[in-house]
């Protein structure tokens, strides 16, 4: 059984040594920590990626440049998080125009 520490785990799956780190905090992803370093089993690499396909999630897209790349999409037309939408001019001029502070009245006592 192959078994890789933190950075050969991230180039196995083409991601980012503290992106995978943050999933393994998480328990997204099976991994253990003898001492002060990760520890990841290929088994549980291998499963992770098949979950990612059984979902669906950043799985090729039908219309893809596949000998380009096999994760770039052209046809996807899907902008921001979960519920976002288009602003208006009219919402970003409001969110950018200054803000009117009250005037302070004076304490003075005549």
């Amino acid at each position: 059984m192959n078994t890789f520490n933190l950075q050969e785990a991230a180039q196995y799956l083409c991601m980012s040594a503290s992106h995978l780190a943050e999933l393994a905090r998480g328990k997204r992803i099976k991994a253990a920590k003898p001492g002060k370093r990760w520890v990841f089993l290929e088994k549980d690499l291998v499963e992770y990626l098949d979950a990612l396909y059984a979902f669906g999630v950043n799985t090729p897209q039908q219309g893809c440049d596949e000998e380009e790349s096999s994760w770039h999409c052209i046809n996807v037309g899907t902008s921001g998080g979960l519920a976002s939408r288009l602003q208006t001019e009219r919402e970003y001029l409001a969110l950018l125009a200054p803000t009117k502070r009250s005037r302070r009245k004076s304490t003075k006592i005549a």
